[in-house]
């Protein structure tokens, strides 16, 4: 009797038992549970945490820009300046003579 070298490489699909796609299933549904749960539980734990904060920084924020001035460009004061506007347009480029 010869032997197949191809019979190892075949594939073969075989059905499972019931019991074997009952066990998957439960698998299945007790990860995304768990998943579920620490998902709302952080959820919940850092909403309030955040919510805090942003309040926090919205009445600390504006309390620390009074004395300064106005707004957030009043916290720089510009004493003198002098400017040039450069034309990125050669036409507009004054010749060297």
């Amino acid at each position: 009797m010869r032997m197949n070298r191809f019979e190892q490489m075949r594939f073969r699909l075989r059905r499972p038992a019931w019991w074997q796609l009952a066990l998957i299933a439960a698998v299945v549904i007790a990860v995304v549970l768990a998943v579920a749960i620490v998902a709302t539980s952080l959820i919940l734990i850092l909403a309030p945490i955040a919510l805090v904060a942003v309040i926090a920084h919205r009445l600390f924020a504006r309390r620390a820009m009074r004395p300064g001035g106005g707004g957030p460009g009043a916290r720089y004061r510009v004493i003198d300046a002098e400017y040039e506007v450069i034309s990125t347009q050669p036409e507009d480029r004054p010749r060297p003579d």
